[in-house]
C-alpha cells in the first residue's frame, strides 16, 4: 500500500474512532443534562410548593394541597420524591399529623417499613383521630408478621369510623393469617356488605372461603366481583373450578 494511501486511510480510522467518542461523551452529558433539568425542576417546583405554605390561626391552613402532591408522586411511582417532598413540607410545618401519615404511606411504597412506622406513630402523638393513620399504620405491622398487632390499629380505625369496609377487609386478613378463618370470612363478608365494590375484599374472601370448602359461597363471590367489574385472576378461578365447578353457570 502506497505511503499516502496508507496515511489517508489511518486518518480516516481516526477521523471515526474520535468522532465515535465525541457524540458517545456528547450523548451522554446530553442524558445527564436532561435528568439534571428534570431534578431541577421538580425541586423548584417542590420549593415554590413549599413557599406556598401558609400558616394560619394556628390551624396550619395550607394555600395548597401538599396531600395531593404526595398522592400523584405516589401514583406515577415516583416514592423517593414523595418522601423528599413530605420531609420538606413536615420541615415547615411540623404539627400537621397527615403529613407524617402520607409520609409515611410513601417510605411503605418505597420498601421502608421500619421508619414508616416511625411516622404513623409521630402523626398519631400529634393527632388521635385521623382514621387512615392507624388504617396503613396497622397494614404495615401486618406486612411485618404482627396480625395481632395489625388488628388493634383496625379496631382504632373502627372506633374513629365505623363504617370503614376497608378495616373490616383487613381485620379479616389478619385473622387469616393468624388461621382464624371463620373470624375471617365473617369480617371479610362484613365489609363487602359495607362496600359491595371493595376491591381489597374479593381475592382474600374466595381463597378463605375456598380453603372452608364453602365454594358455592366462593362462587357466589366471584359473581359479586363481576357485577363491581373487578377482576379475579385466572389462576385463582381455575383452581376453584378444579375443586368445585361453577353450579352458578
Amino acid at each position: 500500500m502506497p505511503r499516502n494511501i496508507k496515511i489517508l486511510w489511518v486518518g480516516c480510522v481516526l477521523i471515526v474512532f474520535f468522532s465515535f467518542i465525541y457524540f458517545a461523551i456528547k450523548g451522554n452529558i446530553k442524558t445527564h443534562i436532561g435528568k439534571e433539568k428534570q431534578r431541577i425542576k421538580q425541586e423548584t417546583r417542590i420549593k415554590k410548593n413549599q413557599m406556598e405554605i401558609k400558616e394560619v390561626d394556628k390551624g396550619h391552613t395550607f394555600k395548597i394541597d401538599p396531600i395531593k402532591e404526595i398522592k400523584e408522586l405516589n401514583a406515577l411511582g415516583k416514592y423517593e420524591d414523595a418522601i423528599r417532598y413530605a420531609e420538606g413540607v413536615a420541615t415547615l410545618n411540623p404539627n400537621q399529623s397527615k403529613i407524617y401519615t402520607w409520609w409515611g404511606i410513601s417510605l411503605v411504597k418505597s420498601g421502608n417499613r421500619e421508619e414508616a412506622i416511625n411516622k404513623f406513630v409521630k402523626s398519631a402523638r400529634l393527632n388521635t383521630s385521623y382514621p387512615k393513620n392507624y388504617l396503613y399504620w396497622g397494614l404495615t405491622l401486618a406486612m411485618d408478621g404482627k396480625p395481632e398487632a395489625a388488628i388493634k390499629k383496625y379496631e382504632k380505625v373502627l372506633e374513629l369510623e365505623p363504617g370503614n369496609s376497608n378495616a373490616y377487609a383487613y381485620w379479616g386478613v389478619a385473622l387469616e393469617q393468624l388461621g382464624n378463618r371463620s373470624g375471617a370470612i365473617e369480617k371479610l363478608k362484613y365489609a363487602l356488605d359495607l362496600l359491595p365494590t371493595n376491591n381489597n375484599v374479593f381475592i382474600p374472601l374466595i381463597n378463605a372461603l375456598m380453603s372452608q370448602k364453602q365454594y358455592n359461597e366462593a362462587w357466589k363471590v366471584v359473581k359479586k366481583a363481576k357485577e363491581a367489574r373487578v377482576e379475579i385472576s385466572s389462576n385463582l378461578l381455575s383452581r376453584l373450578a378444579k375443586m368445585y365447578p361453577n353450579p352458578i353457570e
